[in-house]
């Protein structure tokens, strides 16, 4: 089943800044994108509106022509909206089994498996997350995504602290979730990550 994200006449401003105006996108299912354009111009803003961590100052955005400020926030956040952020957004002090089962509680079995789809052993279960690499770190926190298997995938900056072998990993994990139906929409400066996906949206086309 195929699925669209669609905004419509959006606009976001603070104070009297206007971050962008105007924007009309049409997100589908089973496409990689990338957001793009100079630090500070509104990519990180677009994508937490798409994830609802602010609301838009005029405008829409729609999940199959449902608005998406009316899907119970709960079930937004648990089945459509998964994110990958640069820093890895994990708990440094908790374990990578307690990292994984933050939201939901997974079989051991489950977990190994996922673990495994991103070159990291049942043994990684009990290391903390501040003894992990960075490489390692962002390996969990694809494992995690791969556990949720949302919707709608939302990357920020997610190859910014990587090397290039760990960069191919996150490219080639988030090119696999786009194939397997979801949209994934990547905020970023990197133009490797630029090059690799199917489209580019830059954030400058709407101020």
């Amino acid at each position: 089943m195929s699925h669209s994200l669609r905004i419509k006449n959006a606009k976001k401003v603070f104070d009297d800044y206007v971050v962008f105006n105007n924007v009309n996108y049409t997100f589908e299912s089973g496409k990689m994108y990338a957001l793009v354009g100079p630090s500070g111009g509104g990519k990180t803003t677009l994508l937490n509106s798409i994830g609802r961590l602010n609301d838009l100052s005029a405008g829409t955005i729609t999940l199959d022509d449902k608005n998406i400020n009316t899907i119970n926030i709960l079930n937004y956040y648990r089945e459509i909206i998964g994110y990958l952020f640069q820093n890895y957004a994990l708990v440094d002090e908790d374990n990578v089994m307690q990292n994984l089962n933050i939201v939901k509680k997974y079989k051991s079995s489950q977990l190994r498996e996922h673990l495994g789809k991103f070159d990291l052993a049942d043994s990684y279960l009990k290391r903390k997350i501040y003894t992990l690499s960075g490489g390692e770190a962002q390996r969990v926190a694809l494992t995690r995504l791969s556990l949720q298997d949302p919707l709608i995938v939302l990357a920020d900056e997610p190859t910014g602290a990587l090397d290039n072998l760990n960069r191919k990993l996150v490219l080639d994990s988030l090119r696999q979730m786009a194939n397997d139906g979801k949209i994934v929409i990547i905020a970023t400066h990197d133009d490797i990550v630029k090059d690799y996906v199917d489209e580019q949206v830059n954030i400058l086309d709407f101020k």
